[in-house]
């Protein structure tokens, strides 16, 4: 049972494969040796991971820190915006409010241009009238010389025909 490198507790017929002795070496409990190698890496990636997490950290704070800056400055951006457009509404209100007035001014002024058109036409017409009137009279007249009045013609009164309140005007 000695193979020339020394003592083997396996019989021939038994003896493992290597393959199979490299499984069970990952499998099995660390010796002293190989233990204290899977140790030293097993603290190294602990060390690893806590580097990572923490620089994550880092990171994270530093991401919502930029985040809350740009919320900040947005929201600054809105009460800026909401304060012209408060100064803008205003002053178009002012405008508004100018230009109902000057509508008031200008419907009033329409009404009584209205109201002096209504009384010109009035005029007009009865000035008319009182001209055709003096026209018919002329015609009814007899010749030159035969009356009292000017140019010799008889004309009555105004207030006989009742052309009196027709010329008041």
């Amino acid at each position: 049972m000695t193979s020339g490198f020394g003592f083997t507790p396996w019989a021939p017929d038994t003896c493992p494969t290597l393959e199979e002795l490299m499984a069970a070496s990952s499998t099995s409990s660390p010796s002293s040796s190989g233990g204290a190698v899977d140790q030293a890496a097993g603290l190294v990636e602990d060390e690893e991971e806590r580097r990572r997490r923490q620089r994550r950290k880092v990171s994270n704070r530093l991401s919502a820190q930029r985040s809350r800056a740009r919320k900040q400055q947005r929201l600054e951006e809105l009460r800026g915006t909401v304060a012209r457009l408060r100064a803008e509404k205003r002053e178009l209100a002012a405008k508004l409010h100018a230009v109902a007035r000057h509508e008031l001014a200008v419907r009033r002024q329409n009404a009584r241009l209205r109201a002096e058109e209504a009384a010109l036409k009035r005029r007009l017409h009865r000035l008319l009238a009182l001209q055709r009137l003096t026209q018919q009279l002329r015609a009814r007249r007899p010749g030159p010389g035969a009356g009292s009045g000017p140019g010799g013609a008889a004309f009555p009164p105004a207030a006989a025909l009742g052309l009196a309140s027709l010329m008041t005007y």
